[in-house]
């Protein structure tokens, strides 16, 4: 049975971030990712400046300069009574930008890959199970099963390994995202809309 010192469930902006971290530390690695990269996520797509500090500890801030991207100036929040707040937003080197969460992953996923962490797409965590002061992880596909001294569970709101482990909440409400890529009206500027609304934002 293959052994690692961390398995990182989840190859999000965390979990890519956190086993890339870790392979540069010199500890063996595992990345369970359950779907194929690049892969297109629901999101705001938008990079928040106090990331920028540790895309250049990763040394990927260019990378990430370089891919399609937009830089935003300012975010306007409209509450539920139609009432707007603007802020503007840093600009130079910790700009916040606009950029596809597929394109955003895949550069953290590949930087971890290059640091050593052994990535595995497509997996499905199936089950966990501890003892011995380790956990023991089983995916569904012919890797089988492995050990791990440290589990980081990365792998989102619905997260499996809170399933698996019983730790997530009775689902009460389910939600539904949409997202769509459209032309910006005429004299839109640079900026971000969130509205707030009644059941959602």
């Amino acid at each position: 049975m293959e052994r690692f010192d961390v398995a990182v469930i989840g190859g999000g902006p965390a979990g890519s971030a956190c086993a890339a971290f870790c392979a540069a530390s010199g500890l063996r690695v595992v990345l369970i990712e359950r779907e194929k990269f690049p892969r297109e996520k629901v999101c705001g797509d938008c990079l928040n400046p106090e990331c920028w500090p540790i895309l250049r500890r990763l040394e990927i801030d260019q990378r990430v300069r370089s891919s399609p991207h937009g830089a935003l100036d300012w975010v306007e929040f409209i509450n539920v009574r139609d009432l707007h707040l603007r802020i503007d937003l840093p600009r130079g080197e910790n700009a916040e930008i606009a950029i596809k969460r597929s394109a955003f992953d895949s550069i953290l996923l590949e930087r971890a890959r290059e640091l050593g962490t052994e990535v595995r797409e497509a997996r499905t965590l199936i089950s966990i199970e501890k003892s011995d002061g380790a956990w023991k992880l089983t995916t569904g596909d012919a890797t089988a099963a492995f050990r791990t001294r440290v589990l980081v569970g990365a792998d989102g709101r619905n997260s499996t390994v809170a399933r698996l482990l019983g730790l997530l909440p009775r689902v009460t409400k389910e939600r539904v995202a949409l997202q769509a890529h459209i032309p910006l009206p005429r004299g839109f500027g640079n900026r971000v809309v969130l509205q707030l609304l009644p059941g959602g934002y």
